[in-house]
């Protein structure tokens, strides 16, 4: 179950690596007067740092946060930030849903009809699970994969009472490589498939929903859970 990723913290250097790795043209479009405000002001900030500084820019996505997504409209790709995690009641205090399961998708109405309308692609440096070591630990584990700067997970996205964009990512059954950490892991598209998520139908999305049987890389972090 992946409840932190590596992203960018910058819109602007986001996008030039995924042009640069993609070949797409990708926009900018916030969702909010206050996101509007937020870039500008850090835009005025950055402009007062050395070029070096700028440019590292990599940060832990955690539950809850705004998060750089890219969305769809009108035949139009663009990054946005959007709000990790959909709780449909917040008065009541129910659940929070961070991940979207791959077989829930296809059998439970609301998200199916969401899984057809409402996707979002996830760009991600790299995501962490929490391995079972045995006796009650479990050690924070970063996973990448090589040769892959950026890559993307599938998502999906809903508008809550407070016309607020919350999201979940899709998961799955963990590869032969993974499962030796976790019994899920996040849905990674082949290149090939990204932007085509946007467009292609339901079917054709659905069979993309399957374990990255590609290389990857872990390193254990200092953080644990017992």
């Amino acid at each position: 179950m992946c409840r932190q990723f590596i992203t960018s913290g910058k819109l602007s250097n986001l996008r030039k690596i995924i042009e640069k790795t993609y070949n797409e043209d990708i926009k900018i479009k916030l969702l909010s007067e206050i996101d509007k405000y937020e870039e500008d002001l850090e835009e005025k900030i950055e402009k007062e740092l050395e070029e070096t500084k700028r440019q590292k820019r990599d940060y832990d996505a955690i539950l809850t946060h705004d998060v750089p997504v890219i969305a769809y409209d009108n035949g139009e790709k663009f990054l946005t930030k959007m709000k990790w995690g959909i709780r449909f009641n917040p008065e009541k205090k129910s659940p929070l849903i961070f991940n979207s399961r791959d077989d829930t998708i296809q059998t439970k109405p609301f998200w199916k009809r969401t899984f057809d309308k409402n996707r979002i692609l996830i760009p991600m440096f790299g995501f962490y699970e929490w391995q079972d070591k045995g006796g009650k630990k479990k050690v924070k584990t970063k996973i990448t994969i090589p040769g892959r700067n950026v890559f993307m997970v599938p998502g999906l996205f809903w508008k809550n009472k407070e016309d607020i964009n919350e999201f979940t990512l899709i998961t799955t059954s963990p590869s032969s490589f993974m499962k030796k950490i976790h019994s899920r892991m996040p849905v990674i598209l082949d290149d090939k498939d990204v932007f085509n998520y946007f467009t292609d139908s339901y079917e054709e999305n659905a069979a993309k929903l399957k374990p990255s049987e590609g290389d990857m890389k872990t390193e254990e972090e200092e953080s644990s859970l017992s």
